[in-house]
């Protein structure tokens, strides 16, 4: 399990293009409470950081996903 820091946090919510609010969503709390952890002021519990890294694991693999697709995409072009 990854110590998640504030600015790990806010890394990964802006890797994924979301807002506050929409984190949120997906980490199952409010947009003001991911504004908190990523201000430091809240720290993440256990049971949150392993949610957080099963969230930037799905999103990285969604990447590596998305980049096979654009290779098999780009060989049909040629």
């Amino acid at each position: 399990m990854r110590n998640w820091t504030p600015e790990d946090i806010f890394n990964l919510r802006s890797k994924m293009n979301l807002s506050q609010p929409a984190f949120g969503d997906i980490l199952g709390v409010t947009g003001n409470y991911v504004y908190l952890l990523e201000k430091g002021v809240k720290q993440a519990s256990k049971t949150l950081m392993l949610l957080l890294d099963c969230v930037e694991r799905q999103f990285k693999e969604k990447g590596k996903e998305g980049k096979k697709y654009e290779k098999k995409k780009s060989k049909k072009h040629l």
